[in-house]
């Protein structure tokens, strides 16, 4: 690991910066209008008492220079945990400094840690560069697979309850 890099778990105090990322990153995937502005919710889901999602933080030289969001999913097949890779950014300024492997290596750290048999996670069809430096990790790109989704009120609708 470069000496001015340091990767750490998050801490409440990260919270505001943590939104800056989030932010960061959907205008990144063109998807900013997407983004739902709540703080607090996000602060329960983080540090609250049954966190649902982790983050790690990437410093360089002292500066935030990125993040991942995870959390644990499950493999029936190979009753095993899962780690489910959910946001990576990593700041234009910072890039090529091999942060954004860093930032993997240390959620496979945490995968072996908590014995799980796999890290997975989606990328943008569009996002070449990305899926190039993936595959460049070890990573298979899955053709065969798509992501289904229920969202909103959809949610809702499908199991005949209404919702906000």
């Amino acid at each position: 690991m470069v000496s001015s890099l340091q990767i750490r778990a998050a801490q409440p105090t990260d919270l505001p910066e943590i939104l800056k990322l989030i932010r960061e990153l959907a205008i990144f995937e063109e998807l900013e209008h997407q983004v739902v502005e709540d703080p607090d919710l996000l602060a329960e889901h983080l540090f609250g008492r049954q966190p649902y999602a982790y983050v790690q933080i990437a410093e360089w030289e002292g500066a935030i220079a990125g993040y991942v969001l995870y959390f644990l999913t499950y493999s029936s097949f190979r009753k095993q945990p899962s780690l489910y890779l959910e946001d990576l950014f990593v700041r234009p300024a910072y890039r090529r400094q091999g942060i954004a492997t860093a930032l993997l290596r240390q959620l496979a750290t945490i995968a072996v840690e908590q014995h799980c048999g796999r890290v997975e996670w989606a990328v943008l069809d569009w996002n070449q560069r990305a899926i190039a430096f993936y595959e460049g990790l070890g990573a298979k790109v899955l053709p065969d697979w798509r992501i289904c989704r229920l969202e909103g009120s959809a949610i809702g609708n499908f199991a005949g309850i209404l919702t906000p």
